[in-house]
């Protein structure tokens, strides 16, 4: 990303980094009670009302749903693309994009078996503790709950954050250990999932080791990127804030044309101070993105040769007549 140094690959690297993370957002609408009452002289305009907003829900609901299923599509389709611009080192995406694509399909059905079967088993073990909490909420209204309440309240909160970890050990799995094995071996998604179980087989102490050294840099990377954010906030945002404060000055009493040029400039100012903002999130994103990319590519190409001869290439052999020439005689 930086050698040698471009801004418009830094931005398209940046741009594929993020949409790669992208995953599907499902938002559902929310229930009402919608309830109509024949013998009130409302109803039936209620029950129009009500007819209206069960449609719209309907509509927004599957807009929605349409969106998260392109997102999921397109990430899962970008992290084939990541892949293979941090492993090649180029940011031509076209080749990859098009030779990737009739896996992604398989590769999202890979990724959402795999949740749904994390997520039975998570709700399997947490049932117990949560029927415990439910039964040791004190029974009469205003009594203060015992010690055996904020017991269990407790352990669940254990419970959901075991819960959290198991699902970004998930996705770090399927996206760090499967992944790689589709794009450099060309393997099915039963072959590179069974690869990648083999791997953890044969290393378990390497694979945890990998596992906590990411937690860590994520933790790491996670405070220098707000950092880096809330410097761009202030950099941008007080010079844009002084120029728009001194037009304030200068133009209120400025008469009609000076008020229609005085928020116009307001609207310039703040689209500029968001595209400022925007750039350095996608900057800042892309670089602690491809770097977690690289950092997988590193570990797993020491185990997947394909990808560990793409990675650190193998020298040329030594010629023969060059050998025969300082052969000793």
């Amino acid at each position: 990303m930086f050698r040698p140094f471009s801004l418009r690959s830094f931005v398209k690297l940046g741009l594929v980094a993020l949409l790669a993370e992208m995953g599907a957002q499902f938002i559902f609408p929310p229930t009402g009670h919608f309830a109509s009452h024949s013998n009130s002289r409302s109803g039936a305009v209620s029950w129009s009302i009500n007819q209206h907003a069960v449609v719209a829900l309907a509509v927004v609901s599957v807009l929605f749903l349409l969106i998260g299923v392109c997102m999921l599509y397109f990430g899962s389709r970008m992290q084939f693309v990541l892949m293979d611009l941090v492993a090649y080192r180029t940011t031509v995406v076209g080749p990859s994009w098009r030779r990737h694509g009739p896996k992604t399909w398989p590769w999202i059905g890979l990724k959402v078996a795999t949740f749904l079967l994390a997520f039975l088993v998570i709700g399997a073990v947490a049932a117990w503790p949560l029927l415990h909490l439910i039964r040791s909420i004190p029974s009469k209204t205003g009594q203060p709950p015992d010690a055996a309440f904020f017991g269990n309240f407790l352990f669940l909160f254990a419970m959901i954050a075991g819960m959290v970890v198991v699902l970004m050990l998930c996705l770090w799995f399927l996206r760090d250990m499967v992944l790689p094995f589709l794009v450099f071996e060309d393997a099915t998604m039963r072959q590179g999932f069974t690869s990648a179980v083999d791997l953890i087989r044969r290393e378990p102490g390497g694979v945890l080791l990998y596992f906590l050294m990411k937690f860590v840099l994520t933790l790491v990377a996670g405070i220098a990127a707000e950092l880096c954010i809330v410097a761009t906030v202030l950099v941008a945002g007080i010079p844009i804030g002084l120029i728009g404060g001194g037009l304030w000055l200068l133009l209120r009493h400025a008469g009609p044309f000076g008020i229609v040029f005085l928020y116009t400039s307001f609207g310039l100012l703040t689209v500029i101070f968001f595209a400022c903002l925007m750039l350095a999130i996608v900057c800042i994103a892309g670089v602690i993105l491809v770097f977690y990319q690289a950092y997988a590519l590193y570990f797993v190409g020491g185990r997947v040769s394909a990808l560990g001869d793409l990675l650190e290439p193998q020298p040329p052999p030594f010629p023969e007549a060059a050998t025969q020439q300082f052969s000793p005689i």
